[in-house]
């Protein structure tokens, strides 16, 4: 095996690749295919986006390839149903914000195009005879893909895909020196075929490199919230807040892969974080440190000092005034993503007034919580039930940050009257 594999092998980047040189100079290029079948990239496209990172550093040229043309087609790979088509002007305009999102994303130099550029303009008969009759059918057959939904049904649309997808790889091979196509584990079946098709109308060697599909310690895929929800890179459809609140809330037996995989950290450093997490696992110091460093890439230095000091705020130890001195929008995105409970007439007793809301089941949960040193307003412990709201002070002269036991956290807020 290729000896520059094996720090990406040790990232935990590499799942499957054909046979490669010693010399990776001698690649040339290589290129991850996104489609814009959305009008924002999630954190599940990050992986190959950081291998394609690493392969740049060996000296090998970064092409993103925007599939205009096949998200018009949809892939099947991953999928146990056929996808709703989209219209074309809506591929269009995801295609546009993808790629204003990798020009920010990307800090290395990389050429982006869009594969509608040569597949939109293919006369149908001319791709027929000059590129479908070189793949068989019994050879389409036998891919992964297209064994899973054979039982479910895959349409011929579908079927065409890794056909579209081996003629960007061969266009790339000949227009761009572009040697190598990188992916997820689940695009190995259409790399392939791109390498096949390459070697029948050139007679050349072309490569492929996977990276595998990530899950959770658990077996639960990662990348997603624990609603189900994707995280999204856009901050109009995960905010930051909640984008960092994402990594730090990881598990600590996933820490070691999520580092090596993410972060742009070296060995020892990725080494020492891991070692400091074991010794202190409570201060999160790994989740709080990848947090960070994605946050930055994602939204920018800025932004991602602004989240750590009020995820600090909410749930460390620092003073609420962090939170008080918060622009407005950002303080409303962080009551936007915990728990909001609304009250009226917050000078009634303040048991009353925590049922009432629902932050508590009943007042012998909050006398009980009360006694375990277990309720919190305003980072101040409650010590006795006589209490008001009043007496903890407000936040924007209407909130209040509410806790129970050592992790549920919510707010308050005072309804007009």
């Amino acid at each position: 095996m290729a000896a520059w594999l094996e720090p990406l092998r040790w990232r935990g980047l590499v799942q499957d690749h054909t046979p490669l040189p010693e010399d990776p100079r001698a690649i040339g290029a290589a290129y991850v295919g996104i489609d814009p079948t959305a009008d924002s990239l999630h954190i599940g496209h990050l992986a190959p986006l950081q291998l394609l990172y690493h392969l740049a550093q060996r000296g090998i040229r970064p092409i993103v390839v925007v599939g205009g043309a096949t998200a018009r087609i949809g892939d099947p790979s991953g999928k146990k149903t056929e996808r709703p088509l989209l219209p074309p002007e809506v591929v269009a305009a995801n295609a546009q914000a993808l790629a204003a999102q990798l020009q920010k994303l990307l800090p290395f130099p990389f050429e982006l195009v869009d594969n509608a550029s040569w597949l939109a303009s293919f006369n149908l008969i001319d791709f027929l005879r000059d590129i479908g009759k070189h793949l068989t059918v019994s050879y389409l057959l036998a891919k992964e893909t297209v064994q899973s939904r054979l039982e479910s049904g895959i349409s011929f649309t579908e079927f065409s895909y890794p056909l579209l997808q081996a003629y960007d790889f061969y266009h790339l091979f000949q227009a761009r020196g572009c040697r190598m196509q990188v992916g997820g584990a689940d695009q190995w079946g259409n790399i392939t075929t791109g390498i096949e098709l390459i070697r029948r109308l050139t007679g050349q060697e072309a490569y492929g490199l996977t990276c595998p599909l990530l899950t959770r310690a658990d077996g639960t895929k990662f990348g997603k919230s624990e609603g189900g929800e994707n995280i999204w890179l856009a901050p109009e459809k995960t905010s930051p807040y909640r984008f960092y609140q994402f990594w730090v809330g990881q598990a600590d037996a996933d820490m070691p892969r999520l580092l090596k995989v993410f972060s742009w950290r070296g060995e020892a450093e990725i080494e020492a974080l891991l070692a400091e997490q074991a010794s202190a696992p409570e201060k999160r110091t790994a989740q709080r440190a990848l947090a960070f460093e994605m946050t930055a890439r994602v939204h920018g230095e800025a932004v991602a000092q602004a989240v750590a000091r009020v995820s600090e705020a909410v749930f460390g130890s620092r003073s609420l005034q962090e939170l008080e001195a918060l622009p407005e929008g950002l303080f409303q995105q962080v009551v936007a993503e915990m728990p909001l409970h609304r009250v009226r007439a917050p000078e009634r007793p303040l048991l009353e007034v925590l049922v009432e809301s629902g932050f508590l089941r009943s007042r012998s949960e909050g006398r009980q919580l009360i006694q375990q040193g277990g309720l919190w307003i305003n980072r101040q412990r409650v010590t006795g039930e006589q209490g008001r709201l009043e007496d903890f002070g407000r936040l924007r002269q209407r909130y209040w940050l509410v806790q129970r036991g050592r992790r549920h956290l919510a707010w308050l807020e005072e309804m007009p009257s």
